[in-house]
């Protein structure tokens, strides 16, 4: 009787960390979750800062070419000539690295772009 009373006692304490362990995972998990969520909203925010002031070729040649997202100016995933307009080092290599041909960057395409642009030697 004694050992059927101790038994339940720790069954008991044992389903009771169980609970207590599964409560804090899924916490985690949904706190987790909000801190992505604002982490993403405020990278969204610090990009939409950047698209209201283009970058510029600094007269070195040894500056920074923009991200595809500063270059999406309008935030459709896709970069144009017009978007480009601020960046003419970049237009020059636009048409050799327009894989389908329609006037639209996306963003492995863009990528292509930096790395031929740095090839050519206009930024690093």
């Amino acid at each position: 009787m004694k050992i059927q009373n101790t038994f339940r006692k720790t069954s008991r304490n044992h389903n009771q960390s169980f609970r207590i362990m599964w409560v804090a995972v899924v916490m985690s998990i949904g706190l987790s979750s909000m801190i992505n969520t604002v982490s993403a909203e405020n990278s969204t925010t610090g990009n939409q800062n950047s698209q209201n002031s283009p970058v510029k070729k600094p007269t070195d040649g040894k500056g920074k070419l923009p991200t595809f997202e500063e270059a999406d100016v309008n935030g459709d995933h896709y970069v144009t000539k017009k978007e480009l307009q601020n960046f003419p080092y970049l237009l020059q290599n636009f048409d050799k690295v327009d894989a389908g041909h329609d006037g639209k960057l996306e963003q492995h395409e863009y990528q292509n772009l930096e790395m031929e642009t740095k090839r050519e030697g206009e930024v690093k």
